[in-house]
């Protein structure tokens, strides 16, 4: 008989936290490195076709090319990275889902986007989650956040029926560096995983050895779930709380949550949750009255914590974002680190990368030339980019070759990658396209270990032409 299995999304979530706590760490009380994430920039050879690079593989040959033409590593550190979620805009006259506790609201298409929008973002940043869709009807008010306006659970109503959980607002230092078209960034709640931390968790004792404290200061008290929305699915008729007392009971393994009805024409429009309880994992709706028939409710029982307590896993995040910038000639003490008379085609991510300074340990440095800087004498003719580079009696009897990054001709620099053989001083390099030849002064190799580390992300893109005041920003977007 076979076995069935799943990865489950909170899994996930729960690699992209990693990613972002830990993208460079070292051993307690040590400086030796364990972990260390990189974004390099590679190739300077012209695709075949510019305008449609080729799109990466893995085999070998073909990782090892990336490796023998990485001529800059930087390093990724938290302020790098940013959980992201799909970024949903809210928008005038559409359905959205609401949140259901027995359907998989993480659910993607084949594009690998939600087939449930059941989350959105306003147009000040604030993100919401949908807890009710009027029984499927459009939205038509745009839910916001206004402190003092909100009952205790922080939903949002308005006329078109709709109930909207106030989630997070994203901060203006993550708009500019993690939000685009695409993706939004999410926060890490400060005590997620934490709820059950010393706590005696017997149900039938309540909440009293249960709370916890959330990172703004608030009680938490859901447990095991609440029921904050009791959601009308049929309102039936006859009802008259004037003279008939309206009951409405939540049914379920929790405690204490109830609400009260809205009757408006005989008919119940809505029930306002006065208890949202606690410790549930399910829960039905018994509405009962001498007048009146037919009205029917549910009640979705919130996630673990409650909503908005654990809002990555609760949002289905599943993607990290990692941003690198690359500022015009940078340099570390005086040394430039990457040319800027170049132009370059892959850019990606490298994990756990070894330098000659902190072997066999990983590298833990800021930024990684990874040329050989060969300094020649003055001359006449100039070493252009891509050429390749040679002492010898010919190019296939080489004893020394690599490829022309860069040539500086005020400075008389070569900055070499993809070198093979050991260079001899004070004897000529070849061009083998430029035919220069000038006489080799001295060597300054990297700290940087070429094929060192693993690539974890490769993208292949048109010529980028770097510059000595231009600034380059990357954005990868990995899922699991």
């Amino acid at each position: 008989m076979a076995n069935q299995n799943i990865l489950t999304t909170f899994f996930k979530t729960t690699q992209t936290q990693q990613n972002f706590y830990a993208p460079v760490a070292s051993l307690p009380g040590s400086s030796q490195t364990v972990e260390s994430i990189y974004c390099f920039l590679s190739r300077v050879d012209a695709w075949s076709d510019e305008v449609n690079p080729p799109t990466p593989t893995q085999d070998q040959k073909y990782l090892k090319s990336v490796y023998a033409n990485i001529f800059v590593a930087k390093q990724i550190t938290s302020n790098n990275i940013a959980l992201v979620l799909q970024r949903i805009d809210w928008t005038p006259n559409t359905v959205y889902q609401y949140y259901q506790d027995n359907i998989d609201m993480f659910a993607v298409d084949v594009n690998g986007f939600l087939v449930n929008n059941f989350y959105i973002k306003n147009r000040y940043n604030q993100v919401f989650k949908c807890l009710w869709n009027n029984n499927g009807q459009p939205s038509t008010y745009e839910p916001f956040f206004q402190p003092g306006t909100y009952g205790t659970n922080n939903i949002y109503k308005n006329s078109d029926g709709y109930k909207w959980k106030y989630m997070y607002t994203i901060d203006q230092g993550s708009i500019k560096t993690f939000m685009d078209t695409s993706w939004m960034p999410v926060p890490i709640s400060a005590i997620q995983g934490q709820v059950y931390s010393g706590q005696t968790l017997d149900p039938t004792q309540g909440t009293t050895n249960f709370p916890s404290v959330t990172d703004t200061g608030q009680l938490i008290t859901a447990g095991w779930g609440d029921i904050e929305v009791i959601n009308v699915t049929n309102g039936g008729s006859g009802y008259d709380p004037a003279n008939n007392i309206i009951t409405v009971t939540v049914v379920g393994d929790g405690f204490n949550a109830n609400g009260s009805a809205v009757v408006s024409n005989g008919s119940i429009t809505d029930i306002v949750v006065t208890n949202t309880g606690y410790n549930y994992t399910y829960a039905n709706v018994i509405i009962t009255s001498a007048s009146g028939s037919g009205a029917v409710a549910i009640a979705p029982v919130s996630p673990i914590g409650g909503h908005g307590y654990d809002v990555p896993s609760e949002l289905g995040c599943s993607h990290t974002m990692f941003t690198c910038e690359f500022n015009g000639n940078e340099a570390v003490n005086g040394v430039p680190m990457v040319p800027t008379d170049i132009d370059y085609r892959q850019v990606g991510l490298l994990y756990n990368p070894l330098a000659i300074s902190t072997y066999p340990y990983f590298a833990n440095g800021s930024i990684y030339s990874a040329t050989t800087q060969l300094t020649m004498a003055p001359g006449f003719g100039a070493f252009v980019s891509d050429e390749t580079i040679y002492q010898g009696t010919s190019l296939t009897n080489a004893t020394f070759k690599a490829t022309v990054l860069s040539f500086n001709t005020s400075t008389n620099v070569i900055y070499a990658i993809n070198t093979y053989g050991t260079p001899t001083l004070n004897q000529p390099i070849f061009g083998n396209l430029s035919s220069t030849v000038r006489t080799l002064l001295g060597e300054t190799g990297s700290d940087f270990i070429s094929f060192s580390g693993y690539l974890a992300y490769i993208e292949n893109r048109s010529g980028v032409q770097r510059s000595s005041d231009g600034i380059e920003q990357f954005k990868f977007v990995l899922g699991y």
